[in-house]
């Protein structure tokens, strides 16, 4: 269809009111409207242009912000669609333009700024009208305004072509004016003018390829450019003004290019001198340096000397600058860098060996910024490989010399990187080059910071982002050496010098990088020729020897993830050396060492096994000697490797590993000479305070004894038999002298030496010299004695090299394949020894290794023959006991050190598993009943203890027993399991101990004992049981602390207990149980009783023989039973059960004291266990509570008689009620008196909330009531727990659980006592009781029923809100109740109370989901009662009426056409009103009710109804886009179920589509494809549409008034052709127009959007 123009009047009206309306005070709008007016003259520029110029013309006196807004509209539609404009039109603009720019304000900057870049926009295209405009203001004689000059600049730039050809004339009006500016702000303007014009001018000879007219050369403008370069380099410099200055130093950067050549030397000397002048004052460094490029550059396009004769004051100005920090705020810093450093690139070109030479000499500078300056500048100028630079390469190698002294960092950084782009360019090979690449590596052995310091000094040097760091500082030389390795002009630079860093200690920080570029430059040599490998020693004399080479690469491969990898990188490297250390090795190496780099490949640091690292590298050492058969060479290689141990005092892990490659290499020599002066300087070299160094030497020495036991025994012994008192002059007085002094750190060395010689000695030879030769020194070393009598050592470190010294002695013996025959005699000696160490430990603390390794040695020992008795057995195992489980737990050290709390708790895991180990060593030797029970008696006293980490670790160490029992246990010839009763007893209280990891461990241990008596009773090895099998489900639940779970896990326990024991055995379990009554933890003693009496239960029978005994032990037990539960228990556990109880008794119990104490209750409990007995009671106790309830409040004033007890008897039955429904017999009685129980307690409950807010609120409350209300509040009572727990049992006991499960998932017993949610709390119930209780429902209506004319409002609305709930089932239906619940309700309708009316219309709307066939039958009523619903007038109106249409819209669903025709307007008549009320619920309501009556309006609908969806139809429209979600969703269904009945193809099938389901996101699109729709399908009913919309732009709400304006303009855009209506048209345009001055931004904004709609005018 063929689309309109609006006519000219609306278009002139539209911009006028978007014009006028630009300046509006939100930004938003301003913006809006800006964007209006630019989209509206993209597509009719010259109109819109047209109202903007007729607009600021008209309103001269218009406040600038608002002229400023029109004219930057302007110039940002012109600057877009410029070929758009006619010239009529650009010569008004540039006309207004042209006098707003030139207006006589001072302040109006902004707005003279709009006009000029207007001008400048035009001048784009009308260029000639622009300079004609713009030169008539620029008159000879008369200094023209600042923005004339500034217009005539930037166009200047914009328009270069059309500008620069005219710019000679310009300049020659200009020039004369420059000696009449006096104000700095046209002096700016004159200068950056120039600036400009200088630029478009180098641009216009740069392009002048592309020009359309005849070019101007470079000499037509020098004479004006020159001219007034003398005013502002002569005279406008020396100005005060900063800004005037920079813009001159700018200006100057472009017209320096243009001076006339013949003037340049002229000019040249003076401009660099005044220039570098300007870094002294107040000026932008970067632009000095700018213009100071650019005067270089054009001194050298014109070949003039003047800057080789200015090179003494370039050079000086120039390197301060590059010495100045970069400000990282300041984007201008970094760049001015840049241009200094292309500064002395131009003076590289000019004068090489000046610019060197300065260099160099600055290099010695005491200023450490001045240095890193001069390395950068020399880094840049090597860097760019001038070829001048050849014939200084030397010059500068030698001068780099003096900066690798520097101490700085920051200057060795840049030393760094100038060594790098000196190798780069091939510097690094001349002479002098290898002291370069020394700096790097020196710089690669720079230790790195580790530990907390580290982080410290990070947290303090973090301000400081210049700060380079020593770390910094390596990693930044490794990456460059990394680099230079790559260049195949460095390998003989590098090779063989960076060998000469291997050997030396203090490079060893850097020996991994140096070992990656040896091994690459070694490869590619290797690839060449061997030849090229091999080392000359004659040539080089600082190069390593081969053994030299060997023991240092080996001893850092032995830790080989240390300093980067420098193991793997030696290994590496080892290869390539190969033939230098020795020719034989290099078929075995190359096949070797591959193997050991692939092992290291497949760990890491924290998984790589050390032990078994060392090994392979012992193996690989001992195949290398093996292979080089040179007696010789083998004996130098130990004394270059015991030489080099000397170096490594500070790496004693290295050194350790040192001393075992000794004693390997030892172990191949036959030399005695040789042996005995190694293990000499071995001995000597040692530092005794270094645990890892005794161990390497221990075991070098044990290494060597393997081949040489003799030798190394007698070496020792002459260390042995030194005397340390006297001072002789003897040899051993030389070496006393060497040793460090501290006697019994050397005593701990040898001891230990000892040691390994007994675990690595021959095992021919050991035996016969383990007790004199090897355990007498041992122990005389570990004594000292004074006047003759031997003392004990109280030295920590020969402790406990003592220990391991022993242990390695019984580890050798008990290995030793001849120790049967051995007897050891001074086994008990060794012992005591331990013994003693062990008792010797403090019991309040465990702080070092005594412990663990002296249980440990016992272990080892108690291996040995013969056997220990049973006393020295018990002995040893109490002592340790004692050691180990006294100790308190790391929970009690309140250390901060988490490293030290890691090795601490590794102690203590490590001192617990040796006293198990040592237990099962003992278990082993008599692996039995008897066995287990002699352990288990010196463990049990600890099992008890009140201490939790003694009986944690107690029944820890019984579990590990009854493991290692079960797994060695074999059933041949064996007797009962005589003890498994007293074993069973004494963990079951363990399992409710209240230490979760004891109760895991005690129910493992019985798992355990009940395995092994299956095995006693010969099943077979891992046979499953599945009844001892549920104890590992069991297990899971022990996480659960509370009591009750516990005590149903013990009654599972017994449960498997009494199946699984023997009948012979319960005598013994049950008294180990009744030790238990008195365990000091509540939960154990309970949970005993329990197991109790679930065995008693089942085997009753089989103690008639024991009764006497058992009563008499009960009955002294039950003086030391402290906890009343257990006493209870007990004697439940010894009475008969109570007999039948009167109604007298009743009475006296209901008068018992409130809370009943647990003797009472358990009365009550009694009291259910028989069926009729049970309901008896109960009903009596409902009467009164009932009595009770029905109470009339009114009468009570007029009653002459006092309150009766009833109240606080009523509370007593509440209690008694609940205990006799918690018992789990009471089932029966409760099906019983299900409807009536349930109806009671509901009733009950709702009392209780009602009363406390009548309490709260200060509401009148009866006498009787008040009673109530302060019993509750008593102290210990809460009549509400213990109702609602009644409740909890009824329904379990009812068979309902899943009501209960219901309510406590959902919440539902919270909400039951809450005041605000107790009804949502009785719904909750009701919907719970209809899905899960059905059965009783019935009788629980009728005894509920009489309620609704109850006088109480609280019990009628608790009724009204549970039978309305229970309509929306459909069990009802079922049940057939529908009619008893509808009826009910119906007659609440007259009730006087609003809530309960309320109640009434909610419960009857869900008469459509519980029983949907029935609505039918009751369409009369319901309808009536949902419209009159929505026309009350009460406090509860709104919800009223919510609730009204929600059950009318549910109601609706389930009729048919016949039964709401008749009412159809009535219904629609009462809803339409509700469309635009203020609440979101009821627009939403309201909606969905229009909604449902969709489907009544049949496939050809009643015009009546049409018309209702056609009046309906805006305002469904404009509220799909409103605040409130739940609006929007209505109105989408909505328009979903009415768009069929306006019209299937056209807004019938825009309903249908995606597009209304995201109209709320995309409305603006939504609404523009619907009013497209409109105006196609409804032409007649456009007017009633517009004049629609228009009434909603009084709304209330303001997203509906923009939206209404949306509606509007969209259907005013799409109007057809011969659409008449122009009144109304006019009056929908004015009204969007006067919507722009509406209160509300958003309706603003929207409004100026809709106007930018309307491009086509």
């Amino acid at each position: 269809m063929e689309v309109c123009k609006l006519e000219s009047c609306k278009a002139e009206a539209s911009l006028v009111a978007l014009t006028d309306a630009a300046f509006d005070k939100d930004d938003g709008v301003r913006r809006q409207i800006s964007q209006s007016l630019y989209e509206l003259g993209c597509h009719n520029t010259e109109q819109v242009l047209s109202a903007c110029f007729d607009f600021l013309l008209k309103h001269s006196q218009l406040v600038q912000g608002h002229r400023t807004v029109i004219l930057q509209c302007m110039e940002r539609i012109v600057r877009d669609n410029i070929s758009q404009l006619g010239q009529p039109l650009a010569k008004k603009i540039i006309n207004l333009a042209s006098e707003e720019m030139i207006k006589s304000s001072e302040s109006a900057l902004g707005w003279k700024e709009a006009a000029s870049n207007l001008l400048v926009a035009l001048g784009t295209r009308f260029t000639d009208e622009i300079l004609e405009d713009i030169l008539q203001k620029l008159q000879p004689g008369v200094v023209p305004q600042f923005f004339v000059v500034q217009t005539l600049a930037n166009l200047s730039v914009a328009n270069v072509h059309g500008v620069v050809p005219y710019l000679t004339t310009t300049l020659q009006t200009m020039l004369p004016l420059f000696h009449m500016i006096k104000q700095d702000n046209m002096k700016w303007a004159f200068t950056s003018a120039m600036g400009l014009f200088s630029k478009s001018i180098l641009e216009y000879l740069a392009t002048a390829d592309k020009a359309s007219k005849p070019v101007l050369s470079r000499d037509a403008f020098a004479p004006e450019i020159y001219a007034a370069y003398k005013v502002l380099f002569g005279m406008w410099l020396r100005n005060k003004d900063a800004k005037l200055r920079s813009a001159i130093v700018v200006a100057l950067s472009h017209m320096v290019h243009l001076l006339p050549p013949d003037r340049m030397d002229d000019e040249l000397p003076r401009l660099i001198i005044s220039i570098l002048g300007l870094y002294k004052k107040r000026c932008e460094p970067y632009h000095v340096t700018q213009c100071l490029r650019h005067i270089l550059e054009a001194a050298v396009e014109v070949t003039s000397h003047v800057p080789e004769t200015q090179m003494d004051s370039l050079l000086p100005q120039l390197h301060h600058q590059i010495c100045l920090p970069v400000d990282c705020q300041d984007p201008l810093s970094a760049r001015n860098q840049q241009e200094v450093l292309q500064c002395f690139t131009i003076l590289s070109h000019v004068s090489i060996d000046a610019l060197v030479k300065f260099l160099l000499q600055k290099l010695s500078s005491n200023n450490d910024k001045a240095r890193v300056g001069t390395l950068t500048v020399l880094n840049h100028v090597v860097g760019s490989g001038y070829k001048a630079l050849e014939s200084k390469k030397a010059l500068i190698v030698s001068g780099m010399k003096q900066s690798l002294q520097d101490g700085d960092n920051k200057v060795k950084k840049v030393t760094a990187q100038v060594i790098s782009t000196m190798g780069e360019h091939g510097y690094l090979q001349l002479e002098g080059g290898s002291i370069l690449v020394d700096f790097l590596v020196q710089q690669c052995a720079l230790v790195p910071e580790e530990g907390p310091g580290r982080r410290h000094h990070h947290h303090h040097q973090a301000p400081d982002s210049d700060e380079v760091r020593d770390e910094d500082l390596r990693e930044l030389c490794e990456g460059i050496l990394s680099f230079l390795v790559t260049l195949d002009r460095m390998d003989d630079v590098l090779w063989p010098f960076l060998l000469e860093f291997v050997s030396p200690v203090q490079h060893t920080n850097a020996l991994a990088v140096v070992c990656r570029c040896l091994e690459q430059v070694g490869n590619r040599k290797r690839r060449q020729s061997l030849q090229y490998v091999l080392l000359n020693y004659n040539e080089r004399l600082g190069l390593p020897k081969p053994h030299t080479l060997l023991a240092r690469l080996l001893a850092v491969s032995a830790l080989p993830y240390s300093g980067q990898g420098r193991g793997l990188a030696a290994l590496n490297l080892l290869q390539v050396l190969s033939p230098n250390i020795h020719l034989d090795v290099v078929k075995l190496w190359d096949e070797e060492l591959p193997q050991l780099s692939q092992f290291l490949a497949e760990h890491r640091e924290d998984t790589l096994p050390q032990k078994l690292w060392e090994d392979k590298l012992f193996f690989f050492l001992s195949r290398t000697l093996e292979t080089i058969t040179d007696e010789k060479w083998t004996w130098e290689l130990s004394e270059e490797m015991t030489q080099h141990i000397h170096n490594y005092h500070s790496y004693p892990r290295e050194k350790a590993f040192l001393y075992k490659c000794v004693g390997i290499v030892l172990g191949q020599t036959n030399n005695k000479d040789v042996i005995n002066n190694e293990l000499q300087e071995m001995l000597l070299s040692v530092q005794h305070n270094e645990a890892l160094e005794r161990e390497g030497l221990a075991t070098g020495i044990g290494f060597c004894a393997m081949t040489h036991l003799d030798d190394t025994l007698a070496k020792l012994d002459d260390f042995v038999k030194m005397d340390i008192v006297k001072k002789t002059a003897s040899f051993f007085n030389i070496l006393k002298e060497k040793l460090d002094g501290d006697m019994e750190r050397v005593k701990s060395t040898l001891i230990l030496c000892y040691g390994y010689v007994a675990l690595y000695a021959p095992e021919g030879l050991i035996l016969q010299r383990v007790e004199m030769h090897i355990l007498d020194h041992i122990l005389s070393l570990s004594n000292t004695k004074v006047l003759g009598i031997r003392v004990e050592t109280k030295d920590l470190m020969i402790k406990l090299t003592l220990i391991k010294a022993v242990t390695l002695i019984a580890k050798a013996v008990y290995a030793n394949k001849g120790r049967h025959q051995f007897k050891f005699n001074r086994r008990e000696e060794v012992l005591s020894y331990m013994q003693d160490l062990i008792a010797s430990e403090s019991k309040a603390h465990l702080k070092t290794r005594v412990r663990q390794s002296a249980i440990n040695a016992c272990t080892h020992l108690v291996r040995l023959e013969p056997r220990l008795n049973e006393v020295e057995s018990s002995d040893l195992i109490r002592s340790c006991l004692e050691a180990v489980f006294s100790f308190p737990p790391l929970d009690n050290d309140k250390r901060k050190d988490t490293r030290k709390l890691k090795e601490r708790e590794v102690l203590h895991t490590e001192t617990i598993t040796a006293l198990h180990e040592l237990l099962k060593e003992f278990l082993s030797q008599n692996l039995s009943s008897e066995g287990l029970e002699f352990i288990f008696k010196h463990v049990q006293e600890w099992m008890t203890s009140t201490k939790d980490h003694e009986r944690e670790r107690a029944v820890e160490a019984m579990l590990a027993l009854l493991v290692f029992y079960r797994d060695r246990f074999k059933s041949v010839n064996v007797s009962t399991f005589h003890n498994l009763g007293l074993l069973v007893g004494c963990f079951v209280p363990r399992c409710a101990d209240p230490v979760l990891s004891i109760r895991y461990m005690a129910m493992d241990s019985l798992y355990n004992l009940l395995y092994i008596q299956i095995r006693y009773e010969g099943c077979v090895v891992n046979q499953p049981d599945n009844l001892v099998d549920h104890l590992g489900n069991i297990k899971e639940q022990l996480q659960n602390p509370d009591s009750h779970i516990l005590f149903q896990i013990c009654y599972d326990i017994a449960k498997i207990i009494s199946n699984k024991l023997p009948h012979d055995q319960l005598r013994s379990l049950l008294f180990a149980l009744f030790e238990g009554l008195s365990d000091y933890h509540a939960t154990c003693s309970s949970a005993t009783s329990v197991v109790m009496n679930t065995l008693v239960r089942k085997h009753g029978e089989g103690l008639k023989d024991h009764i006497p005994e058992i009563l008499s032990n009960l009955q002294s037990r039950m003086q030391t039973i402290t906890l009343e539960q257990v006493r209870f228990s007990v004697i439940h556990f010894i009475s008969i059960l109570t007999s039948q109880c009167l109604p007298g008794v009743l009475s006296y119990l209901l008068f018992r004291p409130l809370p009943y104490d647990k003797y009472t209750s358990a009365i009550w409990q009694s009291l259910a266990r028989e069926a009729k007995l049970a309901t008896t009671t109960m009903d009596y106790l409902l009467g009164k509570i009932n009595d009770y309830l029905s109470h009339d409040d009114r009468k009570e004033s007029s009653a002459k008689r006092q309150p009766s007890t009833g109240t606080s008897e009523t509370v007593a039955v509440i209690y008694a009620l609940t205990e006799m429904v918690s018992n789990p017999e009471s089932v029966e009685a409760v099906i019983n008196l299900y409807p009536k129980l349930f109806g009671t307690l509901l009733l009950y409950l709702s009392f209780i909330v009602n009363e406390r807010m009548s309490e709260l609120q200060g509401r009148g409350v009866s006498k009787k009531k008040k009673l109530s209300l302060q019993l509750q509040n008593t102290p210990n009572i809460n009549v509400w727990d213990s109702s609602l727990e009644a409740l909890k049992l009824l329904l379990s006991r009812g068979k309902t659980e899943e009501v209960a499960t219901i309510m406590e998932d959902e919440g539902g017993w919270d909400l039951l006592k809450s005041h605000e949610d107790h009804q949502r709390g009785v719904a909750l119930l009701a919907r719970a009781s209809g899905k899960h209780g059905a059965s009783y429902l019935p009788d629980t209506i009728r005894f509920l029923a009489p309620i609704l004319s109850n006088i109480h409002e609280h019990q009628r609305v608790t009724v009204a809100v549970f039978f309305g709930e229970l309509l929306a089932l459909p069990t009802v239906q079922e049940l057939k109740v529908t009619e008893s619940l509808v009826s009910s309700l119906l007659r609440s309708l007259d009730d006087v109370s609003p809530t309960i009316h309320w109640l009434s219309i909610r419960g009857l709307g869900n008469v459509a989901l519980g029983a949907p066939q029935e609505i039918p039958r009751y369409a009369e009523k319901l309808l009536a009662a949902m419209v009159g619903g929505m026309d009350e007038k009460t406090d509860l109106n709104d919800l009223i009426v919510l609730e009204a249409m929600a059950g009318l819209v549910k109601v609706l669903a389930r009729l048919d056409s016949a039964h709401v025709r008749p009412i159809l307007p009535s219904i629609i008549g009462t809803v339409e009103p509700f469309f635009e009320n203020e609440s979101e619920k009821l627009r939403a309501a309201a909606f969905s009710v229009f909604g449902s009556l969709a489907r009544f309006g049949g496939r050809q609908p009643e015009p009546a109804f049409l018309e209702h969806v056609h009046s309906s139809l805006v305002s469904l429209v404009l509220h799909l886009n409103d605040n409130s979600p739940d609006v929007v969703r209505a109105c989408k269904s909505v328009l979903q179920m009415v768009g069929p009945h306006l019209c299937p193809e056209g807004p019938g099938a825009i309903f249908q589509g995606e597009l209304l389901e995201q109209a709320n996101v995309r409305y603006w699109e939504f609404i523009a494809e619907l009013s497209k729709v409109i105006v196609s399908e409804f032409s007649d009913r456009i007017g009633l549409y517009l004049n629609s919309s228009m009434s909603f732009f009084k709304s209330m709400l303001p997203e509906i008034r923009g939206n209404a304006v949306i509606l509007a303009g969209f259907i005013l855009q799409n109007l057809p052709k011969e659409y008449v209506e122009a009144s109304t048209d006019d009056n929908v345009c004015v009204a969007i127009i006067m919507m722009l001055h509406d209160v509300s931004p958003c309706v603003r904004t929207k409004a100026a959007k809709v106007l930018g709609l309307h491009r086509s005018f």
